[in-house]
């Protein structure tokens, strides 16, 4: 029983000494794979940061506002029996907009014509009786001078009559309907707002210092966020007096607006090209990126330990597609300007082509 006891017992060491080396053997592996095993290196574009001298541009905030803009309203009183327009419809020039019941000016013309008539023939009997004689100057200057009266009343009468319709003076959009049939309509009330918006303009601000750099027909980069458009248009005035407040000139810019898409009172953005040189740290705009609190920053390539490593910067001024670099870089530094966008801090990299 003895002998039996020694035999199992050397069997289970023998079991617990392989299953050790086994195990030191399984470690000693991975220990080698982790040791081994390299991150993956991201393929980059880097460039290096210069001085340059570029052209700068002029960022302006403004809105835009009607070439013309015409109020409308009737030259008689009277009961507004049709109106042919809504607001924001387009009109073009000479188009009936409305109209007042026509019947009392009517009468007003017919009973013009009568007077006219009567007069008319009053005035030719005496006018054969002066040639005899038989007529007195005074007598023959008050029918002369009647005949005159109620030719006048006559025209008064027949324009009144015109002046019932309504007709758009100009081509554009109607910006304000403000009656309806059926209204009593005072004269001279402004009832309906015309403008003409083919093209429309854009009033920006320029700053004293920077107004002399523009010139007439300059051309300027329009952006309106309401319609998520860019435009292209051209300096039409510039303001000869500055504003006593901002010290400030009016620009006027024109957009084609071919669409009528682009309404008065719509915020623009101006973009235009100053003349004026300056020295400058820029980069490609596509290497700035941003985080969740809207910082900026660029990765930075570590050529000897080929990794990338982010870097917060400050931008200023756009110069065409570059963007100008006020601080966190020097002009010796590497920056990634392809590939960036699947870095992370510390990321293995590879360069796709040299340094500039």
């Amino acid at each position: 029983m003895t002998t039996n006891f020694i035999r199992s017992l050397t069997f289970f060491l023998s079991i617990l000494t392989l299953s050790a080396c086994q195990s030191s053997s399984d470690k000693k592996q991975n220990q080698t794979a982790a040791v081994t095993e390299t991150p993956v290196a991201i393929p980059v574009v880097v460039s290096r940061v210069q001085d340059t001298t570029e052209g700068g541009q002029l960022i302006l905030s403004g809105s835009t506002e009607s070439e013309t803009t015409v109020n409308l309203g009737f030259m008689v009183a009277g009961k507004l029996n049709r109106v042919t327009i809504q607001e924001g419809q387009t009109v073009r020039a000479g188009q009936l907009i409305a109209s007042i019941e026509p019947t009392d000016y009517q009468l007003g013309v017919t009973i013009a014509n009568a007077n006219v008539a009567r007069v008319q023939d009053e005035y030719n009997r005496l006018t054969i009786l002066k040639e005899r004689g038989s007529v007195t100057p005074s007598d023959y200057e008050k029918v002369v001078t009647g005949l005159e009266e109620v030719k006048a009343r006559q025209q008064l009468a027949a324009k009144n009559l015109r002046e019932t319709k309504l007709y758009a003076p100009i081509s554009g959009i109607v910006a304000r309907k403000g009656a309806n049939p059926g209204e009593i309509i005072p004269q001279g009330q402004p009832l309906f707002q015309i403008a003409d918006i083919q093209p429309i303009k854009v009033r920006v601000s320029v700053p004293e210092s920077e107004v002399g750099q523009l010139r007439l027909g300059q051309s300027a980069q329009i952006t309106i966020p309401a319609i998520n458009g860019i435009f292209t248009g051209k300096i039409s005035l510039i303001g000869a007096v500055a504003d006593p407040a901002s010290r400030a000139y009016s620009v006027k810019i024109d957009l084609p607006n071919p669409k009528l898409q682009i309404r008065p009172g719509m915020i623009a953005d101006a973009r235009i090209t100053s003349a004026r040189r300056a020295k400058a740290l820029s980069l490609p705009g596509n290497a700035v990126l941003r985080d969740d609190d809207q910082s900026t920053y660029v990765f930075v390539a570590d050529s000897l330990k080929k990794q990338a490593f982010k870097r917060k910067v400050t931008i200023g001024k756009i110069f065409a597609s570059n963007v100008e670099i006020t601080s966190g870089l020097t002009p010796s530094d590497l920056v990634v300007t392809g590939g960036q966008q699947k870095l992370q801090e510390g990321a293995s990299i590879q360069f796709n082509q040299p340094a500039q």
